[in-house]
């Protein structure tokens, strides 16, 4: 599947955050939800887990916070560009 049929299927907004570092929030579809939490669980790498609300993960260099709602906030990504191929690698 495209890299961008696979966001539009898993993606609901993408958002840049306020504050220095280039950071990005990612609301995913409520109705692909679970099915995307799953993937992203699984290729990441755990760094810590809070109460299974927050799950902070490693993926190719780049921190996720991810949370049980549905939200992810991608810490130190360059550009937009850079976050797209990051969850299509990660919800592939």
């Amino acid at each position: 599947m495209k890299a961008e049929n696979i966001l539009k299927e898993y993606v609901s907004r993408l958002e840049e955050a306020c504050g220095e570092e280039k950071d990005y929030i990612v609301i995913l579809r409520l109705e692909k939800r679970n099915e995307a939490l799953k993937k992203i669980l699984s290729k990441g790498e755990t760094i810590r887990s809070f109460s299974q609300i927050l799950t902070k993960i490693r993926f190719k260099g780049k921190i996720l916070n991810v949370f049980k709602t549905g939200k992810l906030v991608v810490k130190d990504v360059k550009s937009k560009e850079e976050l797209e191929v990051l969850l299509s690698e990660l919800l592939a």
